[in-house]
Order: structure tokens, then sequence, then C-alpha cells
């Protein structure tokens, strides 16, 4: 007989509830105090304090060990900050206003409820619900009472959560995989060659104006429909998070070429952004592996003979806090780096088969990478 019924939340669960009378009465009470900095998109807590409750008696909200909390205030909502209470070091705890709090019956387990807060299709819903004004929206408590939840017998929570437990812990250990191969690269990057700023190997120097061909970007009129139905990638800022770039979030047609300046980019080069406020935290840099076209916040650069593409992008990322500390601001506030911070920043220029060396190496590194990511992929998708 199928036991599976479908409740609103608030019929398996305790929303916000109250500091009970013996908690209120205990000052002097240690408790654990979570920041809405401390629950991490994983379901962990970093950095979690423990304070007497007299400190923080006024102003933040109550939980346990065992309830479920979840961020409410956008974008930390959307972020997917949400846990199961456990890894806690004291069994009450006060956090963050911005944060809701479920607290299971005896219907629930608490685990399998993480899951279900935890599920993109509930943070999708959720951001659909949202009341307030833009940078200040929030989860309302009703749509959490009135949220319905497919409830299966205990038993079988308990089997799904521990099945679901189990993957993420798989999950944690390919994601751990990979940024191990990451900061591999990096050590074998200075091994080699050193460190690029102080440059103490005494390569040869150049000025970063001067590694390549810069290629400037532009963006096609928006009021063309027929410039933005095709499947020419066209990389802006948001698709610079990753070593290699693949594909886009936009696309051009091909008519884009025919009727525009704008210059499509030969795969190997270096792609990175010069104007934005990225570029007062971050420097992002990027190998095109496609054809792509850019936006007017980037350049290509098609490198001069003698220069590996694999040594020059791990030698702009090791340069990164030379190269942030060089940014500009125009007068209207935007981050730039321009031709003359350029020319002031040298980049060693090691012997053309060192470099080839470290990109064979990187190569290798790289589809151990693509392995890792495939499975976490799969991982992911369960």
């Amino acid at each position: 007989m199928n036991r599976m019924k479908i409740v609103p939340l608030n019929s398996v669960c305790e929303i916000n509830p109250s500091i009970p009378v013996s908690i209120k009465n205990s000052p002097c009470m240690e408790v654990s105090f979570v920041p809405m900095s401390s629950l991490q998109t994983d379901g962990t807590f970093s950095n979690v304090e423990k304070r007497d409750f007299k400190e923080i008696d006024k102003g933040y909200k109550y939980f346990e060990k065992g309830d479920v909390i979840l961020a409410k205030i956008t974008p930390c909502m959307e972020n997917g900050k949400a846990a199961f209470v456990q890894d806690i070091p004291t069994q009450v705890a006060f956090g963050s206003t911005e944060f809701h709090v479920l607290r299971p019956k005896k219907e629930i387990h608490g685990k399998y409820l993480s899951y279900l807060i935890r599920d993109p299709r509930f943070r999708k819903v959720a951001e659909i619900n949202m009341t307030g004004t833009a940078g200040q929206r929030r989860v309302p408590t009703a749509f959490l009472e009135r949220y319905k939840i497919l409830l299966p017998p205990l038993e079988e929570q308990i089997r799904i959560a521990t099945r679901l437990s189990r993957i993420e812990g798989l999950i944690a250990r390919r994601k751990e995989s990979i940024r191990l191969l990451d900061e591999f690269v990096k050590s074998m990057f200075l091994e080699m060659f050193g460190d690029p700023v102080r440059n103490e190997k005494g390569w040869e120097v150049k000025p970063f104006s001067e590694i390549g061909q810069f290629i400037s970007g532009g963006t096609p009129s928006k009021e063309r429909d027929d410039f933005w139905n095709g499947d020419f990638p066209w990389v802006s800022p948001k698709d610079m998070k990753m070593t290699y770039i693949h594909d886009s979030i936009d696309h051009l047609s091909e008519i884009v070429f025919e009727e525009t300046a704008l210059k499509r980019i030969d795969p190997g080069c270096i792609l990175i952004v010069v104007r934005g406020m990225i570029l007062a935290h971050s420097f992002p840099v990027a190998i095109n592996e496609v054809p792509v076209s850019i936006n007017q916040d980037m350049k290509a650069i098609k490198l001069r003979d003698g220069i590996n593409s694999q040594y020059m992008v791990n030698c702009l990322n090791a340069m990164k806090r030379l190269i942030l500390s060089s940014i500009t601001t125009a007068g209207h506030g935007t981050k730039r780096f321009d031709s003359e911070v350029m020319n002031t920043i040298m980049i060693p220029i090691p012997e053309i088969s060192f470099q080839d060396k470290f990109a064979n190496h990187v190569a290798k590194v790289e589809s151990m990478r693509l392995k890792y990511k495939k499975g976490l992929s799969e991982l992911e998708s369960l």
C-alpha cells in the first residue's frame, strides 16, 4: 500500500519557533552564534562561535540542533543557503534574523526536510513568491506555511536522506580532487618559472601591451532581433568564470559579421576583461577553445610567436594581485585596465621550449580534471 502523502509544511514542522522560557531565564547559557556568512551553500557551517546567551538575547534568530534553517533574503536564498543543523558546538543557537527556522515534528526526518528545502525546485518556487523591493526581497512565512511537500513514510525518508548524504559526500570528494589539481598546476608553474612578479629566475620580459595583438569587441544592436538568433558565441564578462571558454550565454547570427565591424576571434587567444566593476576584486583570464566574438568590456590577445597560451594564462593568474593593484577608475566610477597601465606591467617570457613543456604537463592534468568534472556532473544530476 502506498502511504505517500502530499502535505503543507506547517503540518509537519513548526515554523520560526519562539524562544523557550527556560532559555530566556538562562543568561549565562553557552550558545552557538551563526551569522549568515557562516552558513555555506553546501549545507555546512564555518567559523561558528560560542557566546553567552545574554550577549545575543535580542536581535537574533533562535534555533537548535535538529532544526532546518534557510536564508530568506535575496541573493542568499537563491544561492542555496540552507542546512540541517547538526555540526555546531552547542544544542542551542542564534543567528541572522534573515533565517527562517523549520522545526521538524515526529512525522518528518530533519535531514529529509533539509534536502527538500535545498532542492533547486523549491528555491525556484520560493523566488517567485518573494516579496519586497529589489535587493531586499524575502521569502514570506506564509509561503512556507502553505508550501506542499511529498511525505513518504518515515523509514523511507531516512533511506532517501541516507542515499543523498552519500552522494553529497562523493560530490565533496570530487570537488576537492578538482581543487587539488588546480593547486597542483599553480605550484608546478611557480616551480618551473618562479614568481612572475619578482622574476627571480631572470627571464626576458616584455610589457603586457607587447605580448600580442589586442583585439577589441562590441555589442551589436539589441534592436536587431536577427543579430541575436544564431549560435555563434558572444563572450562577455559574465562568461569569464572558467579557464577554457567553449560557449557563451549569448549568441549571435552570421549576419552580424557581414553588417558590422565585430570580429571573429580565432581559438587559442587569451581573453581578458578590461572594463567593469568586476575589476574591483578579480581579473578574469581565459583561453577560447572555439571561435568567439567578445563585447566591448573585453580584449582578446592573439599571442606573438614564442608565447604559449597555456603559459600565459597561468602567468597572468599568478600576477593577478599586481594587476588588480594597477586597475584605474574612470570619472563615473567604472574600473578599467587601460593600455597605459599595461605598458608598466612586465611579463616574463621564458624560452618557448620550456613553456611548451609546462603546457604538456597541464594537458595531462586537464585530462584528469575533465574526468573528475564529468563524474561530478553525473553525481549532481542524480
